[in-house]
């Protein structure tokens, strides 16, 4: 019954012949290991156009969706971190095959006549895997996709007349955005793999015509089929073997923060196949051009001639001009990658900059399982995160002046703002207001300090008035100081007649003009300290001190939001993880509330 049918099917396509044929292929001098490397990397391309195409269904190219649409794939879906495990890892996997596949071309001795065509759409067909990976890696719109992007393009941007013109091209304007997502998304998925398949096709064909190289005299010449096919077929399930033992190894692959444009202190680097590029850019600091065009174009060219040495050498020289030149780039490649590979692992400040981009990455994705990706897209991800947001704004525009909590960052001659506006805050405030972490080295805020001379407050009435200045910032967020002062509650705590005896002569609760300390109405409440950032020198706060004296207003330098996000980071107001942060979380607030506890930053 079988051989009717495939007698039928070869009468009417020539399937069967043409399988025959190709098992039948003499391969001279016998099977041999180093024949199955292209089919390897044959098998690693497919697998990455099937996982490609799958990833697809899932794959949102926008840069509000991408990353969320990668995070749900790898956090989500079904056997989706898998799925991309294998699609990144065969990536990467592809692009040592090829590499080993030009290696085992030139020391063969594959790449001559009549082959020379062979060899160069081999050459050009392992470019392209490059350029794949290049483009594929800024899909996920991560960080450190993003920056590896930046980096390339600027790189690609250096070439000679036409470098600007190509990286415009590429991002889409004069940044990265949507364009640019767009636009290498229809590289990756549709013009590099019609390409690669162009080019395999015409590959194939030329292999078919020209067959296996083989040396003469090397052993008996046998037919492809059992013994080159088995070979093919372990090398190939061998290298999907890896790929997908290192998925399940990785779980996956990992997904960095959603892009951030702004951010200054990522430790951008390019994919690990272009380190030794990057590392060129540094051997000729102040010469890039060197090292981003003259070197590559010089090895390209080089590669490219090979075929020819033999029209202009005596044979045997050429092959060991060319083995020469084959073994120089790779010992070279792989010892700038070494280079750069140790160089960070020796620095300070990458560890430090790559852990902190880890903690970022591990936030992200504890927001995003916590309460989805934002309608606005990932970048308002950790805009709108009080402790990603607001951390890092404190660390940009707080920390030379103040400390929070037990972790010291530097010379502090402000507050310390761990536990600010609660009651343990202000009953140390009472007890010790000359000590640093208060305002022992803040210039012309000695009042305390004399108050506490010659005050005769017992540990109780100590106690009693913390109590009653922590409660301000309970006043709810309408409320006016005359009507919060006729509250009966207000008027029956212990410790107001203690404040209106010992601090009211300095620190009003009307919102009127200080004369020797700030107006307390609301001290500590989210409003307040939002007007202590954005104008500490308005008249009811710090108005009374000298210019030079004064902290410095951010009301011009950030936005409400941004503001908002450090009022609520002082106060702990976030959604709690167990992630630890790269700047430190304020301690939980007691149990007299202070910052964060009560309404909304106006």
């Amino acid at each position: 019954m079988l051989n009717p049918l495939l007698q039928w099917i070869d009468e009417r396509t020539g399937l069967v012949a043409a399988a025959r044929a190709l098992l039948d292929r003499p391969v001279p001098g016998g099977a041999r290991w180093r024949h199955s490397l292209g089919f390897a990397l044959v098998a690693t391309l497919a697998v990455e156009f099937a996982t490609g195409v799958l990833l697809m269904l899932a794959y949102s190219p926008s840069t509000a969706t991408a990353w969320g649409s990668v995070h749900y794939i790898t956090y989500g879906m079904d056997l989706g971190w898998f799925l991309r495990g294998v699609h990144r890892h065969a990536s990467y996997a592809s692009v040592i095959l090829g590499g080993l596949w030009l290696l085992r071309l030139v020391l063969g001795g594959v790449y001559r006549a009549p082959r020379e065509v062979q060899w160069w759409l081999g050459l050009a067909a392992v470019l392209l895997i490059l350029v794949l990976g290049v483009t594929g890696n800024i899909l996920p719109w991560d960080q450190r996709g993003y920056w590896a992007a930046v980096v390339e393009t600027t790189i690609a941007g250096g070439t000679p007349v036409v470098g600007q013109a190509v990286k415009r091209l590429i991002v889409g304007g004069p940044d990265f955005g949507h364009q640019t997502l767009t636009r290498i998304y229809a590289l990756h998925a549709l013009v590099l793999p019609f390409l690669l398949v162009v080019i395999g096709w015409a590959h194939a064909r030329l292999f078919a015509r020209n067959g296996f190289h083989g040396r003469e005299g090397a052993g008996a010449t046998e037919p492809f089929w059992p013994g080159q096919a088995f070979r093919h077929l372990a090398a190939a399930l061998a290298a999907f073997g890896v790929v997908a033992a290192l998925s399940i190894a990785r779980h996956g692959y990992s997904l960095d923060a959603p892009a951030d444009p702004a951010s200054d202190d990522y430790p951008a680097r390019p994919e690990w196949y272009f380190l030794a590029l990057y590392q060129l850019l540094k051997v000729f600091q102040g010469r890039e051009f060197i090292a981003t065009q003259v070197i590559p174009g010089a090895v390209v060219t080089g590669l490219f001639l090979l075929p020819l040495l033999d029209r202009f050498l005596p044979r045997k020289f050429a092959q060991i001009v060319a083995c020469t030149l084959i073994l120089t780039v790779f010992g070279c490649a792989g010892f700038l990658t070494y280079q750069a590979l140790a160089k960070d692992a020796r620095s300070e400040s990458f560890r430090v900059a790559r852990t902190k981009a880890d903690v970022v990455a591990g936030r992200a994705h504890v927001l995003a399982g916590l309460d989805g990706v934002p309608p606005g897209g990932s970048g308002y991800l950790m805009m709108l995160d009080p402790l990603s947001r607001g951390g890092d704004l404190f660390g940009k525009k707080c920390e030379g002046c103040h400390n929070l909590g037990g972790e010291k960052r530097g010379e502090q001659w402000a507050p310390n703002l761990g536990h600010y506006g609660s009651h343990g805050w202000i009953r140390g405030l009472l007890d010790k207001p000359g000590s640093p972490d208060y305002f022992g080295k803040a210039p012309m805020c000695g009042g305390m300090a004399e108050w506490k001379e010659g005050s005769e407050l017992s540990d109780k009435e100590l106690d009693d008035v913390a109590a009653y200045v922590a409660s301000f910032a309970l006043v709810e967020a309408d409320a006016t100081p005359a009507a919060w002062a006729d509250d009966p509650k207000v008027k029956a705590h212990p410790g107001r007649p203690l404040f209106e005896k010992e601090c009211a002569e300095c620190h009003s609760l009307r919102g009127v003009a200080a004369k020797r300390g700030p107006d307390l109405f609301a001290y500590g409440s989210n409003r307040w300290v939002a007007r202590m950032i954005r104008e500490p020198g308005a008249a009811h706060l710090y108005g009374y001190l000298k210019e030079e004296q004064k902290m410095p207003a951010f009301g011009g330098q950030l936005t409400d939001s941004d503001v908002s996000m450090l009022v609520r980071y002082l106060g702990g107001d976030y959604r709690k993880s167990p992630v630890a942060p790269e700047t430190p979380e304020p301690p939980t607030a007691p149990a007299t509330p202070g910052v964060g506890a009560g309404a909304p930053v106006p």
